[in-house]
Parts: structure tokens; C-alpha cells; sequence
């Protein structure tokens, strides 16, 4: 079914550090699933599929080592059909959303097949009075932001099927945006800024002790609940001139703050710490895939009581990380662990880990609603894997002006993830009455505040 057989293509090095990542306690597969409206026509989804997908050679490719170095090498035996499945479920349209997230966290803890493209996706039948696709991807195929270039391209913008995917989302008419060519000094003094933070992420004192640094025993769990709306979340950033990112980041720390002093833990003391993905990809070059972005450890204002404050000071430390070498350190700090041997990069990847207590995502998805082989899409969830000693990962996704928050836990650290995801709303709505009660004359500081420390 594959048109366009691709040579084999070396792995870079980042990517293979993905592929290698796997353990027992963490997979390296991105999860998410789609929801439709209506009945499901497998016919015309799988022959949907089958003409658009391929446009992107990692999906019919398989990894093989090639003269001692990772290659990306077509699979001959390659068959659409497969890597989709329908799962006839037992319930009708009244399944409840506990019974789906069960069934989704089942099939999170399923490895992919080797020997062979590292996707699948299960299609499920009788879903909230539609259907669904739970779409799972290998990490080193991809990050998030070239998952939703793959997700426009697979879909349309209208109910109109057509086979032809719309030429606007097209991977074989995109062409790579060049950066600016810095000067060899320019380059120099970057290398050694990345070099010193490398040595400064490695020397950083493990995070703090709480339940969630407890050792993995690898039962996981997949939680969401209803979106909010965007505007809700915009006004709410607009209101302090910080960036949607921001309030995410904010709303995390008081939940996680909330959450264990429930707990019965001590948190005015020592703040904990996250790594917290940003990209470093243009968003034209995303149809290249890959693994284009770096994790920053970033101290969570979790000791902060107030709301308010606590938005402030998350902002803060985010536009700090923005304005340094740092993530470009982790992305180069993953390419180093490619080079290593397996055993040596998990001991890497291990130290790196246990530098924090949570993963933090936040993924710019589809701004319109979206169509796949003519059925609408109503939502679209996904959730980030974490990798070496982190067990809690929260996901944050955009898609047709609502966001959809998303937690994927280990249970040995957090036993009770609803509570934990409710807290995240209740969160949110206590930052939407923190800043609605700004008087004007704060409001206009804090604007003016927030633009002098982007200046």
C-alpha cells in the first residue's frame, strides 16, 4: 500500500536514545485517542489511512542496526491493516467515561510490536454514541508537535471526504525553514553555555522527598476529565500578561500543593521540581518528525500558598529558562546518551530523572474542528510518557478552542489520580478568581510587569 519506499535513512542520535528507552516501569509510547461522532466505516478509515500516512516514511519503517549504528530501513512486509484494529466493546453508547479510561490504561501498558513500524491504533466501536481511535506512538518516531502535523494531515478541515489530504498539510510539498547562520565564535560561546548547563542539570540535588519519588512498580493508570474552555484560560493569562503556559504551570504547582498536604506532607519548605518539555523546532519544519525539543527542570512555586503569587512566580521562572541554554542542553544531553551504551544511559538517564518528581507537557493542537474520513471530531486527549525514575506525567493539549488536561500515572505514587486531576480544575478556578479580583490599577502593573521581563 506504501507509494513512496524510502532508502534507509540514519536514526539520529536523540532518536535512538528514545528507542532505547524503554522500561518495564515506562514505555516511550506517546498515547492519545481520538472521539468521533457517529458510526465508524472501518473501510473507508483504513483506506483513509492507508493513502496519508505513509506520506511519512517512519511510519513503514522499522529500526535495524546497520555497521553498529541505528537506521531508519523500510519494512518490506509493511501492511496498513496491520497496524489498525477494531475492538468490538461489550457496552453500548452508554460506557462510561471510568470504563474507557480502564480499557485506554490496559492498552498503555502494552509494548509495540518489534520487527516492525513502531504505531497502532485501536478503533472502538460504541463509544459516548460515536466511536473512537486510541492512537499509540513510539517516542522516537516523534514529539508532540510533529504528532499534530501528522494528525491535520491525516484529517480535513470539512466533512467532505476526499482520499486527497488537503496540500496545505502536505509533508511532500513542506520545505525545511533554514535558521540564520550565526558566526563560528557566536557558535563557540553556545556550545560552552550548553556545556556548562549539562554540568549544572548533573550537579543539581535530587528533588525532594515525597510519595512522589516513591520506587515504580509499574501499574499505571490514564485519567482525564471534561476540557475547559480556552477563552476561560486566555482571559485568565491576559489578565497578568503571562502565557497560557504559564497559568498550566501554575495550576499544576497548587494542585500538586494541595494534593500533599492532603497527604499529610510538609509544603512551605523546599519547592519540588519538574521537567517541563519546550520545543525548539520551527513549527514549519514539524512534518520532518523526530525528537526536536528539551526538557527543563524547572523549580515549582509548590511552596507558595497564595494563587496569585504563585502564577507570578512560575512565569517568572519560565521566561527565565526561555532566555537561557538550557533546553538546548537536554536535547543535547539526550544525544549524548544515544552514543552510550544501553546499560550506561540508563544509569544517565536515571541520574538526569531523579532531578524531579513530574512531567509537564503542553501541546498546541488543531485550532479548528477536524474530520477523519468524514466523521467529526469532538475531542482529542493525549498523554505524555515519562521516562527513568518519573512516574507522573501531565499533558495540557489544545483543539478547537477548548484544552484538554490529561494525567498518566504510576499508582505506587499517586494510588488516587482523579483526586489529583480534580485538584488540577479546582486549580484553575482558583488562579480564574485570583486575577478576576485584580483592580484595574493592579491589572495594568501587572501587564506592564510582565512586558519588562520579556524586554
Amino acid at each position: 500500500m506504501n507509494q513512496h519506499r524510502q532508502a534507509a535513512a540514519p536514526m539520529t542520535r536523540r532518536d535512538y536514545a528514545w528507542y532505547r528507552m524503554d522500561t518495564d516501569n515506562n514505555i516511550m509510547v506517546i498515547n492519545s485517542i481520538l472521539l468521533f461522532e457517529g458510526q465508524v466505516d472501518m473501510e473507508r478509515l483504513v483506506s483513509t489511512i492507508a493513502q496519508r500516512l505513509p506520506n511519512y516514511p517512519r511510519f513503514t519503517q522499522k529500526v535495524e542496526l546497520r555497521y553498529g549504528r541505528p537506521h531508519w530501513v523500510e519494512d518490506q512486509q509493511f501492511n496498513i491493516e496491520d497496524h489498525i484494529e477494531l475492538q468490538q466493546m461489550e457496552h453500548d453508547a452508554s460506557l462510561t467515561r471510568e470504563e474507557l479510561q480502564a480499557h485506554l490504561t490496559r492498552l498503555a501498558h502494552q509494548p509495540l510490536k518489534g520487527g516492525r513500524p513502531l504505531w497502532h491504533m485501536t478503533v472502538l466501536d460504541h463509544v459516548n454514541g460515536g466511536h473512537a481511535i486510541v492512537f499509540r506512538v513510539h517516542h522516537c518516531i516523534t514529539d508532540g508537535l510533529g504528532l499534530v502535523h501528522v494528525l491535520n494531515h491525516l484529517t480535513d478541515d470539512n466533512g467532505l471526504h476526499s482520499r486527497t489530504p488537503s496540500p496545505a498539510n502536505h509533508p511532500h510539498r513542506a520545505t525545511v525553514v533554514q535558521n540564520a547562520v550565526c558566526s563560528a565564535l557566536v557558535r563557540a560561546v553556545s556550545h560552552m553555555k550548553i556545556a556548562f548547563h549539562v554540568t549544572r542539570l548533573s550537579m543539581l540535588w535530587p528533588d525532594a522527598r515525597t510519595p512522589l519519588k516513591n520506587p515504580m512498580y509499574g501499574e499505571k493508570q490514564l485519567v482525564w476529565l471534561p476540557p475547559l474552555q480556552m477563552e476561560r484560560v486566555r482571559a485568565m493569562s491576559k489578565r497578568v500578561g503571562v502565557t497560557l503556559n504559564d497559568v498550566w504551570v501554575a495550576a499544576v504547582s497548587g494542585a500538586l500543593r494541595t494534593y500533599l498536604e492532603q497527604k499529610g506532607e510538609h509544603v512551605d519548605g523546599r519547592a519540588l521540581r519538574a521537567a517541563v518539555t519546550f520545543n525548539l523546532r520551527e513549527k514549519a519544519n514539524a512534518f520532518q518528525l523526530g525528537n526536536e525539543f528539551g526538557l527543563v527542570a524547572v523549580d515549582l512555586p509548590t511552596n507558595v500558598g497564595d494563587a496569585t503569587t504563585r502564577l507570578q512566580f512560575a512565569s517568572e521562572r519560565m521566561t527565565a529558562i526561555k532566555r537561557s541554554h538550557q533546553p538546548r542542553a537536554t536535547m543535547a544531553f539526550l544525544s549524548i546518551a544515544g552514543c552510550l551504551p544501553a546499560a550506561l544511559q540508563r544509569f544517565a538517564l536515571n541520574l538526569f530523572t531523579s532531578k524531579g518528581s513530574v512531567v509537564l507537557t503542553n501541546i498546541e493542537g488543531p485550532g479548528g474542528r477536524r474530520y477523519l474520513a468524514g466523521s467529526r471530531m469532538t475531542d482529542l486527549i493525549c498523554w505524555v510518557p515519562q521516562a527513568g525514575r518519573l512516574g507522573v506525567g501531565l499533558a495540557f493539549i489544545s483543539y478547537a478552542g477548548q484544552i484538554q488536561l490529561a494525567l498518566f500515572v504510576d499508582k505506587e505514587q499517586i494510588p488516587d489520580p482523579e483526586r489529583l486531576m480534580q485538584l488540577t480544575y479546582a486549580a484553575f478556578d482558583e488562579l480564574e478568581v485570583a486575577t478576576r479580583e485584580l483592580v484595574p490599577e493592579q491589572e495594568g502593573e501587572a501587564v506592564m510587569l510582565s512586558e519588562a521581563r520579556r524586554a
